[in-house]
């Protein structure tokens, strides 16, 4: 951060004062946290910075913004997690050894501003957060993070072991004492449980997962017999909180409802309804409804870079390894649509896989790396055996012709990284920096190929899109976008495409039609970036997603329409999970929903708010009265949704904020306590309502 000028000694904003602390160190992203806590109190603000050897803690008065080191009695070794203000107004840090994994160190403390004393809880490893109940003073509880310890999701045997994640403590004494009541903790050897064992709350796919990475545990403000924890594969919650009943124990279960944070790497459909995702962390997902909780690949393998389906035999399927720490070297295929797997060895982690049907029963893997090279496997990856005739440095990506088996296309990038070494170029060759598009006829096992533009040292753009027989769209970047047709000897260039971050195909427009492109993009330089749709080869595009674009395409860079659907579309997100977006009037009404005699809530599925000429849905359900004409109780924007904005909208304006204002059917639609007011009983009921506390009968 500091060689790029963003962090340096002096301040780069002048209307800032000139007391700035450092919060940076040497050392790649994931080992920086920048500012890492900040705690607004009493008239003072603290800020923590995740730097290590120096005062990392520093106070300043509201008013003049001066900062100095709060406690020389705080550590510096390491880096503070976060700051909690306790109902005293006394600070709890937490510290930590460092971020991911060095959660074996740090501690916790307590800081009292009236007496400028510091007190240190009787607590080993590091800590992601401690937290005082406000409505009671001596009931504290605190996690770790980045401590890989013991879970339980059963009693602990030789054929069932523990999950290896974060530790949770509770004090009933203000923090002189604390009982680790971690999910399937017991009093001792053979004794009884302090905790219940790990409950996966309806989603199987996190059975023998830990609770891990935590960052924050907090208790419920309307339920303190509740506990909030942030884990790195979404939150859990902790009810009977403080219980030490043995009939009624603290139980720990997921709940990762409208929360995603999973990094998608892959994804395929098929025309006969196959919807499969990779993700890194947690396998993958066979998605038959984008309303209910998928299933997951069993057996489980964890980060997976790549799912393919052969287009000739759709049962069979292949999923490989992305290759980091958490999943080094496994893969799977699957000849029965999923019911059953069988390991095998891939040819290279990282990459991506195809499958053709080279006879009846009869299948051919191709794997590509993360480095360029392409193997293929006739004995479902016993054996691996080198493509020739492609030239690449990063990651190819293969596509088998669905009406041709032997016919395997294929897109790559060339890249000499020490071009620069030679101090007499200002930018790479085209042969050193290139896009190159091959084409096989052999079932994958050798290849030709042709450059096609210069490589725009940006993202590599993913699976070559196929339209129709012999016609097959890539996407290159700030290069635009090309058509090969003619076996993939001729290469145009779309003079409707300015950018083109990736490009996928989905279902056509009409039964028999070519298929329907989706781009990332812009089709001209003054378009917005967006998601763009096409239902002619990309001679034309309209505009389909600006609004929801959940930081762009991130780590899978993809767009995949639905084969057997039109117009819907998933996308990979940076670290938000899929999205999709789909035609207005496609989508099935959300499953969940809360009735009485006069009034209908419904809770709704976020998607990617989509625009088009044949109006994209984003599965917004509108909230009716049945009493009462086009009264929504809650929706006081009026935007079809009952949710947070509503509720912030309401307290500002309940609070007389002059910038706020409410139409009179939003006011209407606001009123949920039926007082004839607009107050803070309005906000609390509807924020009830969003967190799934009361029903629309209450």
């Amino acid at each position: 951060y500091d060689d790029l000028g963003l962090f340096s000694e002096t301040t780069l904003w002048p209307t800032w004062t000139e007391n700035v602390a450092r919060c940076t160190m040497k050392g790649a992203y994931q080992t920086q946290n920048g500012v890492s806590a900040i705690a607004i109190t009493g008239g003072k603000v603290y800020v923590a910075t995740a730097k290590s050897g120096v005062a990392n803690v520093h106070v300043a008065d509201v008013k003049s913004d001066k900062f100095t080191a709060l406690s020389k009695d705080l550590p510096t070794e390491y880096y503070p997690s976060r700051i909690n203000v306790d109902p005293s107004g006394r600070l709890l840090i937490s510290y930590m050894a460092g971020l991911a994994f060095q959660g074996t160190a740090g501690g916790g403390y307590r800081y009292d501003p009236k007496a400028g004393t510091v007190e240190k809880f009787d607590l080993e490893g590091g800590y992601g957060s401690i937290w005082a109940d406000p409505s009671n003073p001596d009931h504290m509880i605190a996690g770790t993070c980045g401590c890989w310890k013991d879970q339980e999701w059963e009693p602990w045997t030789e054929e069932h072991g523990p999950a290896w994640g974060d530790q949770y403590f509770r004090s009933f004494d203000g923090g002189k004492t604390c009982e680790n009541f971690t999910p399937g903790k017991t009093k001792g050897w053979n004794q009884p449980l302090i905790s219940n064992y790990l409950q996966d709350g309806g989603y199987a796919w996190i059975r023998d997962k830990a609770i891990h990475w935590s960052g924050t545990v907090v208790t419920d403000p309307r339920n303190p017999d509740r506990m909030f924890i942030t884990s790195g594969n979404g939150v859990f919650i902790c009810t009977n909180l403080w219980s030490q009943d043995e009939d009624n124990l603290p139980t720990f279960t997921f709940h990762p409802d409208g929360i995603e944070e999973v990094v998608s790497l892959d994804f395929t459909s098929t025309p006969d309804g196959l919807n499969l995702s990779a993700i890194g962390d947690y396998d993958g997902f066979v998605h038959d409804d984008v309303y209910s909780i998928p299933p997951q690949y069993n057996p489980n393998m964890g980060s997976t870079s790549a799912i393919a389906v052969c287009p000739q035999d759709t049962n069979v399927w292949a999923r490989t390894a992305n290759g980091d720490g958490n999943n080094t070297g496994s893969a799977f295929y699957t000849l029965d649509r999923g019911k059953t797997w069988t390991p095998f060895t891939p040819a290279a982690t990282g990459g991506k896989l195809s499958i053709t049907m080279l006879s009846k029963g009869k299948y051919r893997i191709l794997n590509s790396s993360a480095s360029g090279g392409v193997s293929y496997s006739d004995d479902l990856g016993k054996t691996w055996s080198k493509c020739e005739g492609i030239s690449a440095s990063k990651t190819v990506y293969t596509l088998v012709d669905p009406n041709d088996a032997s016919i395997v296309y294929a897109s790559g990038v060339q890249l000499n990284d020490y071009w620069a070494s030679d101090i007499s170029k200002k930018e790479p060759t085209l042969e050193e920096s290139h896009y190159g598009f091959f084409i096989s006829k052999d079932y994958g096992k050798t290849f030709t190929g042709q450059t096609i533009c210069r490589y725009d040292m940006c993202d590599s753009t993913g699976d070559p899109a196929y339209i129709t027989k012999d016609t097959i769209a890539m996407a290159a970047g700030w290069e635009g976008m090309y058509i090969l047709t003619d076996g993939a000897s001729k290469a145009e260039k779309l003079d409707t495409v300015f950018y083109a971050k990736t490009v996928g195909y989905g279902a056509p427009e009409k039964t028999g039609g070519i298929n329907t492109l989706y781009m990332y993009g812009k089709p001209q330089e003054t378009d917005p970036e967006g998601i763009y749709r096409s239902t002619d080869a990309g001679k034309t595009w309209v505009c389909i997603n600006t609004d929801h674009l959940y930081g762009g395409t991130g780590n899978g860079n993809y767009l995949c329409g639905d084969m057997s659907t039109f117009g819907k579309v998933y996308m990979s997100t940076v670290g938000c999970g899929i999205v999709y977006g789909e035609i207005t009037g496609t989508s099935k009404p959300p499953v969940t929903t809360a009735t009485t005699a006069t009034t209908k809530m419904t809770t709704t599925t976020t998607t990617a708010k989509t625009e088009s000429s044949a109006s994209t849905s984003t599965n917004k359900d509108k909230t009716t009265e049945t009493g009462a004409k086009n009264t929504v109780w809650g929706d006081a924007n009026c935007d079809g949704e009952i949710d947070v904005s509503d509720a912030v909208l309401v307290a500002r304006f309940a609070a007389e904020d002059k910038t706020v204002q409410i139409t009179a059917e939003g006011k209407q639609n606001a009123d949920v306590s039926h007082n004839g007011n607009i107050d803070a009983d309005d906000t609390l009921q509807i924020l009830r309502y969003i967190s799934k506390l009361i029903t629309a009968a209450d």
